[in-house]
């Protein structure tokens, strides 16, 4: 496979994916996108999320995160409360509505996880899962 090809196939992969899962929870009508689902994913696997703990993650500009987290708490997904320990500093969390949305989108994409794995054996799975990882660190660590 010519890198032209890795590419694309990566790109087309990566793209039928997000399609699928904004698909299955309705972002459109909700009015969020990859990176708010990416921003959703964060504050959930992050103990006392802060804004700064997005931008590292998501290797974002600060400004960029600021506005995604204003839209996040305008559509009433998240609330913010200030930092017992740095008052400068907010702790992100979900709001009754984001948990409902953090359920949907987890089965959402447990869903099209099963559908990519239709007809794979565990071990091709495993295959592509460590090839994967591996190229994500190649680049990380370029």
């Amino acid at each position: 496979m010519t890198q032209q090809n890795l590419a694309a196939t990566l790109f087309a992969l990566a793209q039928s994916y997000r399609v699928t899962v904004r698909n299955s929870i309705n972002a459109n009508e909700l009015g969020i996108n990859a990176l708010h689902v990416r921003c959703l994913h964060i504050i959930a696997q992050t103990p006392h999320c802060t804004a700064n703990d997005i931008v590292l993650q998501t290797q974002r500009d600060k400004a960029q995160i600021a506005r995604l987290i204003k839209e996040l708490l305008k559509l009433d997904l998240i609330s913010k409360c200030p930092d017992e320990n740095d008052k400068r500093c907010f702790i992100l969390s979900f709001t009754q509505t984001g948990e409902q949305l953090l359920q949907k989108l987890h089965a959402a994409e447990q869903s099209v996880d099963a559908l990519l794995c239709q007809g794979l054996d565990q071990s091709q799975i495993d295959n592509f899962l460590h090839t994967a990882n591996t190229m994500i660190s190649n680049i990380n660590h370029e």
